[in-house]
């Protein structure tokens, strides 16, 4: 379903890096390694652009305006449009608390293209599988029963608003003014609460020493010393990391590069 502003395709494709595996959309000439094209050859992380899809998707069930306005003349006159809009809020909740299964259920409904632009990501959905979705009892739609809708009548273009940045080798979504619930940075989150660990053995065992730590965890004394910073940092910035509200250039390395040259105060 992903393509880039250009038409080329993206493809899913992973790696694993210390035992984490890692989804990405990639241009389909990055992995076939073709020559150069017109594309911008994209590797975006998988979540980031799914998160960014499935938010628009929400927001836009929630409207009832917008969805009055899609589902015109589409639907069975008996069913009241209290109920349709009823179902939309149904709906916009599973995609935000289902299990994938269910939510890669009502995508594949949904969604006719996903096209990744340089300021937004255009969601083109179908307007007789939103129909048929709200008029069913169930979100089990027989999504094969519905082909492809190619005539642009049939078709509602969403964007949702983003800003692609590098980010280390990646390139990642920003979206602009959204309020949402971030996802935390799992890197982040780690280091932090490895270092609180050390700091804890350290505080508990006087005999231990920094270099005990740094042959156990086989790391260096001068990583365990620049780790033993982290609990010191600032409440709100904890705050912000464990609700995913760190600046989206921050990751674990760079953390950690940042603290060896923190003022102590």
């Amino acid at each position: 379903m992903v393509f880039d502003e250009s038409g080329e395709r993206l493809t899913p494709t992973w790696s694993v890096k210390k035992g984490t595996r890692y989804r990405y959309y990639v241009s389909t000439s990055l992995v076939t390694g073709a020559g150069r094209s017109r594309s911008r050859r994209r590797r975006i992380p998988a979540g980031n652009l799914e998160t960014v899809v499935i938010n628009r998707l929400r927001i836009f069930l929630a409207n009832r305006g917008e969805i009055l306005d899609a589902i015109d003349n589409q639907v069975d006159q008996n069913v009241g449009q209290g109920d349709l809009i009823e179902r939309a809020q149904q709906i916009a909740d599973d995609l935000g608390a289902q299990a994938p299964e269910k939510i890669k259920i009502i995508l594949m409904t949904l969604v006719r293209r996903v096209e990744i632009r340089p300021d937004c990501v255009k969601i083109d959905v179908s307007r007789s599988n939103l129909a048929a979705l709200l008029s069913a009892p169930s979100v089990e739609l027989q999504t094969q029963n519905h082909k492809p809708a190619n005539s642009p009548d049939h078709i509602l273009t969403l964007a949702a608003p983003v800003r692609l940045k590098r980010v280390g080798r990646e390139m990642k979504m920003l979206v602009k003014d959204s309020n949402d619930d971030a996802a935390a940075d799992l890197s982040l989150l780690r280091i932090i609460a490895r270092a609180h660990d050390v700091q804890e053995r350290l505080v508990q065992n006087t005999k231990l020493s920094v270099h005990d730590i740094a042959r156990a965890e086989r790391v260096t004394a001068a990583y365990i010393y620049t780790l033993l910073r982290l609990p010191w940092l600032a409440p709100d910035i904890i705050t912000a990391v464990v609700n995913g509200r760190q600046p989206p250039q921050l990751n674990a390395k760079k953390l950690m590069r940042l603290t060896a040259h923190l003022p102590a105060d």
